[in-house]
Formats: C-alpha cells, structure tokens, sequence
C-alpha cells in the first residue's frame, strides 16, 4: 500500500471516506511533444472517461506531468466530485505541491501549482501523494492512444 494522502486544500480538514481517485500522468518527448492523461476513479470504478490530452508549448516531462495533475483536478469537479486523492509518479511535483511554501524553480512549475492550489480550495477536500509508475494506469493510455 502506498503512504496516504497529504491535504492541498479544500474545506475540511480530514477526508471523507468516500475518496475519488484521479491517477495522472504526463509524457514528453522531442518529437511526438507533450501529453497528458488521468483517470478518474470512484473506489474501484472508473467514473470518467480516461482523456489524453496534447499540449502544444509544454518544454519538458516535469512540466507535462505538472499540467497532468491539474487536468486530472479540473476533470475531477467537473464530474462534481468533492472529496479528492490525486495520485502521480512524479517525485518533484508530489512534493511541490505538499510543501506549497518551497520555492520552485521553474515558472511553469509555479504557475501550475497556484492553478492547481486555487482549485482545489473549492472542494471539500483534495490531497495528492506519490505512487510508483508501474501502478499509473493513467501511464496505460499513452500505449493505447498513440
């Protein structure tokens, strides 16, 4: 099992237990660009459609994994789903975004987590940890979309 959730935001201070998933993922490359996928679960059913979506002026991994958890956090309210765990692979951003006063380098890294931060204020409760790649299924979608 994996460490729990550390709270970004929302209203409450502890979670419900009725936690929605969202497991995303990003993927670079110098020729096929950027991407990002996430997959929305309720407990153990998928509730959203998986999504890929390309990004046109993402300039690295670390930053198309960045816009993956805010895409995943987006798709997650507009599915009006209030209690939310985000789950990524990226070392860098789980800690980015569970240490919110660390300075961060990058501006796009900046700009993500203030996005990010500032959406999950208006949920009940959201929180992120890191989990390894191989148990991203978001990480599936790249090989069944390309």
């Amino acid at each position: 099992m994996y460490d729990k959730f550390i709270r970004i935001g929302g209203r409450r201070a502890l979670p419900l237990p009725f936690l929605t998933t969202v497991q995303c993922d990003g993927s670079f490359g110098r020729a096929s660009g950027a991407a990002v996928a996430y997959m929305v679960y309720d407990g153990a059913r998928q509730v959203a459609m998986s999504k890929r979506v390309d990004l046109r002026f993402a300039s690295s991994s670390t930053e198309a994994e960045w816009a993956s958890v805010f895409q995943g956090l987006e798709a997650a309210i507009e599915l009006e789903k209030e209690c939310i765990g985000l789950e990524n692979d990226c070392l860098s951003v789980v800690a980015g975004l569970s240490f919110p006063t660390n300075p961060l380098k990058h501006v796009y890294a900046r700009h993500y987590r203030k996005k990010i931060l500032d959406l999950s204020a208006h949920t009940l409760w959201t929180g992120i940890r890191w989990i390894p790649g191989k148990a991203n299924r978001a990480d599936d979608l790249f090989r069944r979309l390309a």
